[in-house]
């Protein structure tokens, strides 16, 4: 395995900020530096890596809050040493990377100007940074350049402001911060060379679910089309899981809260999932996991093993704590059988066949009552 695939391996499904032209990944001591940083699952070294009692409040440092407090390092190395290009006259910007109604505004760039005294942010047209989705409020929040570089206000709005999954009132954003206002997610690129960044970033987006920071289905495709190339000796291992009643958790709580129990829900998978686990979200609640290598007890092990280890806790959301459980189906992908692309539909497909039957058995106990 290379050690690009190493290091996405252990820190692609992290909050990423992309270093471009950076020395390789091949490198010991690039890869010493990335782990003496980053804990592999991109908790801080120093975390505790127990829960906190179940019937305790969520402290502010819950597990799928310390996951973002130090975001990895991704070192994109050039194939070729390339010149920094010069956009020092480029302005700072806020880069759209996810809007939890639709992509309209995925990859739409906000410059910033140090001279416009306030830049508000907010849903109507008046704003100077506007963000026309239903999650965000008509005024929802400001910047302003001061000694300390950009500070984020939020100005009373009904969804919140977050700073790498922080919720707060005022902060100062340092370069490649993670801004969520309302359920619009947006990168900080404030540092040059801005103008290359930006342009590498939009190549990652159809590769990394930016809510989760694990994979997308193109994303894990890859993974899986590179290893048939390869001509793998072992059996894989593919598992679909989908979390139960997040209709019902839209539905009662919102849709923002329901995002949370998503990224909740992928938290959970990184501390349960053993090594060499690809995590990718295929959509809503479902993710896919692959495993290139057989596991003891098969795929039977690693879908009790999910299934289990979701519904041994309430996961930690940014305001409280939910229940939750999933419906998985695994398969095991044999070297040189049927397409990686056919497997993923036929597992997805059996995952979605186990939770129709789950929710008619349970009505059918709801109507014997």
């Amino acid at each position: 395995m290379s050690g690009q695939d190493d290091v996405f391996r252990k820190w692609a499904q992290r909050p990423v900020r992309f270093a471009i032209g950076a020395p390789s990944l091949d490198d010991p001591k690039v890869l010493r530096a990335l782990r003496a940083e980053t804990h592999p699952w991109g908790l801080p070294v120093q975390a505790p890596l127990e829960p906190p009692p179940p019937d305790s409040d969520p402290p502010a440092t819950g597990e799928n809050l310390l996951a973002r407090l130090r975001p990895a390092v991704v070192i994109l190395a050039s194939a070729a040493p390339a010149p920094v290009v010069d956009d020092a006259t480029d302005p700072p910007v806020l880069m759209v990377l996810y809007v939890r109604d639709g992509t309209r505004l995925v990859g739409r760039v906000l410059p910033l100007d140090a001279d416009a005294g306030e830049v508000s942010i907010g849903r109507t047209p008046d704003n100077a940074l506007v963000l026309d989705d239903g999650s965000v409020s008509r005024r929802h929040a400001a910047l302003r350049y001061g000694a300390e570089g950009w500070s984020l206000t939020d100005t009373g709005s009904t969804n919140g402001t977050f700073v790498n999954g922080v919720r707060v009132r005022e902060a100062v954003l340092r370069d490649g911060d993670r801004v969520r206002i309302g359920g619009v997610i947006l990168q900080g690129v404030l540092d040059a060379p801005r103008s290359q960044r930006v342009d590498e970033i939009r190549t990652h987006l159809d590769t990394i679910d930016v809510l989760t920071d694990t994979l997308t289905l193109r994303g894990l495709q890859g993974r899986m089309d590179a290893w048939s190339s390869a001509g793998g000796r072992s059996e894989a291992m593919l598992v679909a899981l989908d979390l139960d009643a997040l209709g019902a958790v839209n539905a009662k709580y919102g849709e923002l809260v329901g995002d949370d129990a998503i990224l909740a829900l992928a938290e959970r998978l990184r501390r349960i999932l053993p090594g060499e686990v690809t995590c990718a979200r295929a959509s809503g609640g479902e993710f896919v996991l692959w495993r290139s290598e057989p596991l003891p007890g098969g795929v039977d092990a690693l879908v009790a093993m999910v299934t289990e280890g979701v519904s041994a806790e309430s996961l930690v959301l940014q305001e409280g704590r939910l229940r939750v459980s999933v419906t998985a189906a695994g398969v095991s992908v044999a070297p040189g059988g049927a397409a990686p692309e056919a497997v993923l539909t036929r597992v997805r497909e059996a995952m979605r066949s186990r939770k129709r039957a789950k929710a008619a058995k349970a009505a059918a106990g709801a109507g014997g009552v």
